[in-house]
């Protein structure tokens, strides 16, 4: 059955440029002069390329547009995972999300999305209820 709509007649919730621009908005508090990381810090620690976290600082609607370069979702969810929650909070907010950290051995909240469990360690595993167990006694 083919689709009536055509794609011209279908508005995205959140606008490409909005949503790329708190990802550059997000990156300029991490990146760059003044601030925590350089572009070659965060390129190394993450694997993203120097010359694409360049780009996806660049205000898609700006002065510099035509440099401008979306990250791929892999590159993406790279920086997340070293850049942390407020990062992710951050670019998600056009969205009306945010983001939280898992704790250890935290269980999912209800309608909450949670990643994978790990394979467990048995020997990491086994130095963890240790821990908690001597936290359990009142051993420090």
């Amino acid at each position: 059955m083919p689709c009536e709509l055509g794609a011209a007649n279908i508005r995205l919730l959140v606008s490409r440029n909005g949503f790329h621009r708190a990802i550059a908005d997000a990156l300029g508090l991490y990146v760059g002069r003044g601030r925590r990381y350089s572009i070659r810090e965060l390129s190394e620690a993450t694997g993203v390329p120097e010359r694409q976290l360049e780009c996806a600082k660049i205000d898609p609607d700006g002065a510099q547009a035509e440099d401008w370069r979306p990250l791929k979702s892999e590159e993406l969810a790279s920086l997340t995972k070293f850049l942390g929650v407020s990062f992710a909070s951050a670019f998600l907010a056009p969205c009306g999300l945010g983001a939280f950290e898992l704790m250890d051995g935290q269980p999912p909240l209800p309608k909450v999305l949670t990643r994978a469990e790990p394979k467990v360690d048995v020997a990491e595993e086994r130095k963890r209820l240790i821990r908690r167990l001597a936290e359990l006694e009142g051993v420090q």
